[in-house]
């Protein structure tokens, strides 16, 4: 069996496994391995020929780069989750398992089909593999962007904690934004200060907004928080940093297209900012159009 390995040898703490242990860890299994760093340009040549398993050494940014160009093929996709928050690989319940376990696993371990999304907008069309968002976390995204701090801290520990200190001090300065929504043909608009479209449960430093998601039955899950809510956001923040950040208190509807039109403001798109002017038409407006894409991507699950 065949292996294309990419890895993100920077994902992380410093005392993650370098390419040599990984190698050795999946050529011990029985694999032949093609390795390719996910830092080189051309990353993308080596899914041209695949081989029999895609596997993404690395974080959400990682997983979900490599996700996006495998949507629609026919090849399974395996994480080994080495990252900072890795939401993806925590939603497909891998965060239990030791490397040796996972990779040993691949042999017997069961195909599941899992949703994507798909966006668009003036700025174009995106896949989407985590999330898309808008207000208080595309906002603390974009300011901890800017800073470069993150990737001076020791720890991956230290680094979300750092997260959801910045998120709760930009809560008191996040403008409520009037969207108009329309999820499947239901009016849900109104003035809001955070908007997050779920693909899987976790966004950010682990925030758990949609713990019940499914993976493959074809909804997201849109949480919303309205304008006079921000208590609820702050008190939750806290519980996170107490280490509780599974019962958020926030609206959530759950469906297979949204629509968003609206004035001034910055999304994510998973790891990525576009800023308003990129999403903003000719009319001065943003309209982003969201749809599920189901059962578009294949992931090996391994038993703990």
């Amino acid at each position: 069996m065949r292996v294309t390995l990419i890895h993100n040898s920077k994902a992380g703490d410093d005392d993650q496994p370098s390419k040599d242990v990984l190698l050795s860890l999946i050529k011990q299994a029985g694999y032949k391995v093609n390795y390719q760093s996910a830092k080189d340009d051309n990353w993308v040549a080596a899914l041209e020929d695949p081989g029999d398993l895609v596997v993404a050494a690395g974080g959400d940014g990682t997983v979900g780069k490599v996700a996006k160009r495998l949507i629609g093929q026919q090849i399974p996709m395996a994480i080994l989750p080495l990252g900072t928050a890795n939401n993806i690989a925590k939603t497909l319940g891998l965060m239990d398992s030791s490397l040796e376990q996972l990779i040993g696993g691949w042999a017997t371990a069961p195909r599941i089909k899992v949703d994507s999304a798909i966006a668009s907008g003036a700025w174009g069309t995106t896949h989407v593999i985590e999330s898309l968002g808008m207000g208080l976390f595309a906002q603390t995204m974009s300011r901890a962007e800017d800073s470069g701090n993150l990737e001076q801290l020791p720890t991956t520990e230290d680094e979300l904690t750092t997260v959801l200190d910045l998120l709760k001090q930009q809560v008191s300065h996040c403008p409520a934004r009037s969207l108009s929504l329309s999820l499947d043909g239901q009016d849900i608009s109104g003035q809001y200060v955070l908007l997050e479209v779920m693909n899987i449960q976790y966004v950010g430093p682990n925030l758990h907004l949609a713990p019940n998601i499914g993976l493959n039955d074809g909804m997201m899950t849109v949480v919303l928080v309205h304008e006079g809510e921000q208590t609820k956001i702050s008190n939750y923040l806290t519980d996170c940093l107490a280490g509780n950040c599974d019962l958020a208190p926030f609206t959530r509807y759950q469906g297979q297209h949204l629509q968003i039109r609206g004035e001034e403001f910055d999304v994510h798109v998973d790891d990525k900012i576009l800023s308003s002017d990129s999403l903003t038409s000719s009319d001065d407006s943003i309209v982003i159009d969201i749809r599920v894409v189901p059962q578009s991507l294949e992931f090996l699950l391994p038993d703990a």
